[in-house]
């Protein structure tokens, strides 16, 4: 609510137009009227919102977790619908204190213990947090100034939630000097010393790594085990995300077990990949059996954009596959790099393989270009 009047204070003051959003996460009976008093607060204020309600979950899981992930997915694909370039949403510092003691408590590196961004970009959309260093028992005073009504989220006193826990926790801890600001003010240090890394990778990447077409990543082991141990983890787990799609990087331990594997010439897989090794070079390809099932419309397993006749059976060329391309062995590349690349199919006929050298109607061209390989580095 003080977002709301916040964000709408701001626009009257430079001529903007907002939109509002509020999810209804169907998760207490109260949900449907209390979006629905958003919704009529904002057409008090001719503020257009929408009430989007979050369907089909079966329940399983960590419930702030997945509602998380689900507003997150309601909201941009809203933005996306009518057209909005960027989304304010209404974390505190309090969040921000709370979310570095989860992490901290996880036994988080430098990137976890850096919180909340203040700003990021995902897909056409900036995401920002304008309200990341006001303080709660701030704005509900300038509510209560302004005669407004809130209302306060029962699930925000379960203490089964561990979030909860390191609100509840915070007055001891206040007494040790580790108060809100003091948690924040690390955190902004920590996000400092990520930006760092992140660019003093990105500066020695082009020496190590190499994309190919094929979506894999290519790596230097000499010149990746000459880099310090902090800068090679960070590339390692770019390699990976890159390849495998995947939003977020594999655990920490997952990671140091891998990179231990790597060092000893053993092939492996994680977070969907293969890493594959001679000894003096490293490969990470997409895990055939990790490839995600198409289900239609013009992108393949998240990577590939589709371009050619609509309702074609794409599938990874896959072990089935590769024997009917007879001139894939002096394409390069390795077989299980070739396996995972999204191939046409007609029941169990090869139509068209492209990147493995059977032509066809389609073509298969990766989203993201090499360029953004590199530049990506300082944005995960």
């Amino acid at each position: 609510m003080s977002l709301l009047y916040l964000m709408r204070a701001w626009a009257d003051q430079v001529g903007r137009k907002i939109f509002v959003a509020t999810v209804d996460h169907g998760l207490r009976p109260e949900s449907s009227d209390e979006a629905q008093m958003v919704s009529e607060r904002c057409a008090k204020l001719g503020v257009p919102c929408e009430i989007l309600k979050w369907r089909g979950w079966d329940r399983r899981g960590n419930t702030q977790d997945e509602a998380r992930e689900a507003r997150a997915r309601l909201i941009g694909e809203w933005a996306g619908r009518i057209g909005v370039c960027a989304v304010a949403t209404g974390h505190t510092a309090e969040d921000q204190a709370e979310t570095f003691l989860m992490r901290l408590a996880r036994g988080s590196g430098v990137d976890g213990l850096s919180g909340m961004a203040s700003m990021r970009t995902k897909g056409n959309t900036v995401w920002f947090r304008p309200m990341l260093s006001l303080r709660r028992d701030d704005l509900r005073q300038y509510l209560k100034t302004k005669r407004v009504k809130w209302i306060d989220d029962p699930s925000n006193e379960d203490l089964r939630f561990d979030r909860i826990k390191m609100r509840k926790a915070q007055k001891a801890l206040d007494g040790l000097g580790l108060t809100v600001d003091r948690l924040v003010e690390t955190a902004t240090r920590m996000s400092t010393a990520r930006r760092g890394l992140e660019r003093l990778t990105k500066f020695h990447a082009a020496g190590v790594a190499k994309p190919s077409a094929l979506g894999s990543v290519y790596l230097d082991l000499q010149a990746f085990g000459a880099l310090p141990l902090e800068l090679r983890y960070r590339l390692f787990a770019h390699c990976l995300m890159w390849v495998s799609g995947a939003p977020y990087r594999p655990r920490f331990d997952a990671l140091l077990e891998s990179a231990a594997k790597l060092s000893q010439g053993q092939d492996h897989t994680l977070l969907g990949c293969h890493i594959l090794t001679d000894g003096t070079t490293a490969e990470v390809c997409r895990e055939v059996s990790a490839v995600n099932a198409f289900k239609g419309g013009d992108v393949f397993d998240g990577r590939w954009k589709v371009i050619g006749p609509a309702g074609a059976d794409i599938r990874p060329l896959g072990p089935e596959g590769l024997p009917k391309c007879p001139e894939w062995r002096a394409l390069g590349a390795s077989r299980l790099s070739l396996m995972s690349c999204p191939s046409v199919w007609h029941s169990d006929e090869l139509i068209a393989a492209p990147l493995a050298g059977i032509q066809g109607e389609w073509r298969f061209e990766l989203r993201r270009s090499v360029h953004e390989f590199f530049t990506l580095i300082v944005m995960h």
